[in-house]
């Protein structure tokens, strides 16, 4: 699979998440924040961050299988 046509499909999987998960895993990983600084932008429990950022990494691991971008 060439790279443009991988990113589009985890973009696909990025916008298949819910919007409390996608903000949390997009804000990590592409803004490089950590849990703390996270929950100090959202006004959240750091607990709750990664608790969102748990269940929006498998969400998106879930749709990446999905879409033939990952092995189960």
């Amino acid at each position: 699979m060439n790279a443009p046509r991988s990113a589009a499909l985890v973009a696909e999987a990025l916008s298949s998440l819910e919007p409390e998960h996608r903000v949390v895993v997009v804000r990590a990983f592409y803004r490089h924040r950590s849990v703390a600084e996270l929950a100090d932008e959202l006004g959240l429990p750091q607990d709750t961050v990664k608790s969102r950022l748990n269940h929006g990494l498998h969400a998106l691991r879930n749709a990446l299988r999905d879409n033939g971008v990952m092995e189960s």
